[in-house]
């Protein structure tokens, strides 16, 4: 990339920086005698983002040497039980937040780390005399303030809950970019990105730090097609990612189109429309024979289920965002539009043809050896290759089926909500999001999980549950849904 149109992304970027805002929560702790191998257990009441302090002091006697404490900071009960020496997952064991410290004199003490969590158990394991612990408090931060959280009527207790839980969710993950977790991986990956944008947007309307997150995947480094990483880090600097996902490139599409339809910012989407045209058209220049999508320019995530395929779903992904690439270019009136409107229904007829299979009335096909799953049937319906009945029919048996395969993410479970929503079945969407995101609430969730598969709670994309986050960015947008549409409403009628 030329340099000087790098500097001049980042600079936008930086423009965008928004404030860190600092919230003290102060948990209602008696203070404590401990001694050696005594624990102690705060609850902050909330899952919150931010910095402890804490008191320590003498009871009888001044302590004459270091006291040693283990400081677990724990998202959910479940956390503070867990024994991390048997831990096995393929992600650093360092994600897991737990500190031996070190605490020389008596005293007010603030850990250095940003934490997330809504437990701190603090273990005594060496002191020389009896200590007390008191005064804790949590310095909560986040670029988001519940003052500017927009109004939102919700008569339904159990809607009501799940919006108040993704608006938490939300809330943790903006921090200087939209973070997909504060607890592992604090970095800015555009498949979050792309749903806490649409959450933002009913929410806190900080829509600075979408153009922030928009300019600093502008600055990445392509591969060698020319597709940007899925993710990127800024802090302390900027550095981009080295994993080059074909949809994720394509939900930075969406990401911008999203902005220009909340906002009308014309100039922004200038800047960035030749990064969307350029990435466009190295996929379309990249296809079959029969004019399909194909994975020669990067890899494709789709979610985290084990054993996808994940061909068609790729398809219907990228004919959602020529879709949406088309309203927006047409509604600027870029007269490139034509083009890729033809784009579009060719890669349609293409699909029909041979992704969905007549015969068994299912979007079914060779390219993913026969496999059945909601993915495809979800972004099939995006992407506009099935319409009308058939689709409420296609989506709704995949969905119903024992035999079918199903999401084990809220990224993926978002994209079927839409995917009903988008075929008319208004009423079906609402029980879904009461079952998923309804479902983790029933499991204790201050914020929402970042994989979630009813039929398996304990399943982790990275070979053990302690390494999982449980506040994870791309499972806030059940607030999109029941604030868009107004979900929890009497009737349910004027959703069609």
């Amino acid at each position: 990339m030329n340099e000087t149109l790098r500097t001049y992304y980042l600079s936008k970027a930086d423009e965008n920086l928004p404030p860190i805002y600092s919230t003290v929560i102060t948990p209602s702790v008696e203070p404590a005698e401990l001694g050696r191998g005594d624990t102690l257990t705060v609850d902050l009441g909330n899952h919150y983002v931010g910095y402890l302090t804490f008191r320590l002091w003498y009871v009888d006697q001044y302590i004459d040497a270091p006291v040693k404490l283990a400081i677990r900071f724990a998202e959910t009960r479940q956390e503070l039980e867990d024994d991390y020496n048997d831990y096995r997952g393929r992600l650093c064991q360092s994600w897991l937040q737990e500190e031996v410290v070190h605490v020389d004199f008596p005293g007010e003490y603030r850990m250095p780390r940003r934490y997330a969590a809504r437990y701190v158990q603090v273990t005594v394991l060496h002191t020389p005399k009896r200590l007390s612990l008191s005064n804790f408090s949590f310095a909560a931060v986040s670029s988001a303030r519940m003052s500017d959280l927009a109004p939102a009527d919700l008569l339904d207790p159990e809607l009501a809950a799940i919006d108040r839980v993704a608006v938490n969710t939300l809330k943790n993950c903006m921090q200087r970019v939209f973070e997909d977790g504060p607890k592992r991986d604090r970095r800015l990956w555009i498949g979050d990105l792309r749903l806490e944008a649409l959450a933002d947007y009913y929410t806190f309307r900080n829509t600075a730090l979408v153009k922030r997150c928009l300019y600093l995947f502008a600055a990445s480094e392509r591969n060698e097609y020319g597709l940007m990483p899925g993710f990127a880090y800024e802090n302390p600097v900027f550095a981009s990612g080295r994993w080059y996902l074909i949809d994720y490139c394509l939900m930075y599409v969406c990401t911008l189109c999203d902005l220009y339809r909340h906002t009308g910012d014309a100039e922004t989407f200038r800047d960035l429309y030749p990064v969307c045209k350029s990435m466009l058209d190295v996929l379309h220049d990249h296809k079959d024979e029969k004019g399909l999508i194909t994975t020669r320019c990067g890899d494709v995530f789709v979610d985290w289920c084990p054993g996808l395929m994940k061909g068609s779903a790729l398809e219907g992904i990228y004919l959602y965002t020529l879709g949406e690439w088309c309203d927006t270019l047409e509604s600027l009136g870029y007269p490139e539009a034509v083009l890729y409107r033809e784009r579009l229904e060719k890669g349609r007829i293409a699909a029909c043809r041979y992704l969905y299979d007549e015969q068994k009335n299912a979007c079914v096909n060779e390219r993913d050896q026969y496999q059945y799953s909601v993915h495809t049937a979800a972004w099939m319906v995006l992407g506009g290759v099935v319409r009308g009945e058939e689709a409420k029919r296609i989506l709704s048996d995949a969905i119903g089926s024992a035999d079918s395969v199903k999401p084990f993410t809220p990224y993926m479970h978002h994209y079927t909500v839409d995917a009903l929503i988008r075929v008319g079945l208004m009423n079906e969407a609402e029980a879904y999001i009461r079952k998923i995101w309804g479902g983790m609430i029933k499991r204790g969730a201050d914020t929402f999980f970042e994989v979630y598969a009813p039929d398996d709670p304990d399943f982790s994309p990275y070979g053990d549950r302690k390494i999982n986050s449980m506040c994870h960015a791309w499972s806030c947008t059940a607030t999109y849904f029941i604030r868009k549409y107004g979900m929890g409403a009497p009737s349910l009628t004027d959703y069609r």
